[in-house]
């Protein structure tokens, strides 16, 4: 198709030249001509040349906008996925604002009423039974005395308290039998107390002659021999040991 212009082209060219009906085409006009056509040639071949380049640039060009519509499309979702993250972020560093002001709080109105708790735990101690106040010896003199100004945290002052509740909790949900030197009223004694939580106890000595009952008051617990109901105390004794069969037995209660 190139070569069929090209041919076209070099014979329009040819008819441009001046000739008349007493003139023939000479030598210099001939030449003239093919230069002409000559140069058409080489633009037609550069213009082909140049439009085959651009068409593999063009090729290149469509390549590179293809691959940065990618590029673009993926930072679009990765700005998307990024302002998600920020907001969740934001929305648990909010929550977590929000909960340390309510334990700001929470801390606030609890160091303003513990001094009242510890002071109820200190007149309840002393209605411990002594196996229990020994137990919660550690726990309970970390506990400030009235007056007294703590260097413990408030949440430390509380989880204090926990300790001695939870200790009194569990000797009150049982039986207990400890053995060891009780002032009686007829003098000291060997003898074997069975504590029922924390309201009372029943007491004998090692030949079961004296037995008693034993109860909290405010100045600590007491002690009381029951002569009358000392066979019945042993009674209780031997079926908690299982050296008689179980029965109801009648024992004294005092309750204050």
């Amino acid at each position: 198709m190139l070569r069929f212009k090209t041919l076209q082209t070099a014979a329009f060219l040819l008819g441009l030249l001046p000739l008349t009906s007493q003139q023939t085409v000479g030598a210099p006009d001939i030449e003239q001509a093919r230069n002409l056509v000559s140069e058409w040639v080489e633009v037609e071949k550069l213009i082909s040349e140049e439009a085959s380049s651009w068409e593999a640039e063009k090729e290149i060009v469509a390549d590179m906008i293809a691959l940065l519509k990618q590029e673009r499309e993926s930072l679009q979702e990765r700005i998307e996925l990024a302002k998600t993250a920020s907001s969740e972020a934001d929305k648990k560093r909010a929550g977590l604002v929000e909960e340390r002001e309510e334990y700001i709080a929470a801390m606030d109105f609890l160091g303003e009423r513990i001094g009242a708790v510890e002071e109820r735990i200190i007149a309840l101690h002393a209605k411990f039974p002594p196996p229990l106040q020994e137990e919660v010896s550690v726990s309970f003199n970390r506990i400030p005395k009235s007056g007294e100004k703590s260097r413990l945290s408030v949440s430390q002052r509380l989880q204090t308290i926990v300790v001695v509740l939870s200790q009194a909790d569990k000797f009150n949900g049982g039986v207990q039998l400890i053995s060891k030197i009780q002032e009686l009223e007829s003098g000291p004694a060997e003898v074997d107390i069975l504590y029922f939580g924390l309201g009372g106890a029943f007491f004998q000595d090692k030949t079961g002659r004296y037995a008693g009952v034993g109860y909290p008051s405010s100045d600590g617990w007491e002690w009381k021999e029951t002569p009358d109901a000392a066979e019945q105390i042993v009674d209780l004794f031997a079926v908690y040991q299982g050296t008689k069969q179980a029965e109801f037995v009648r024992l004294p209660v005092t309750i204050k």
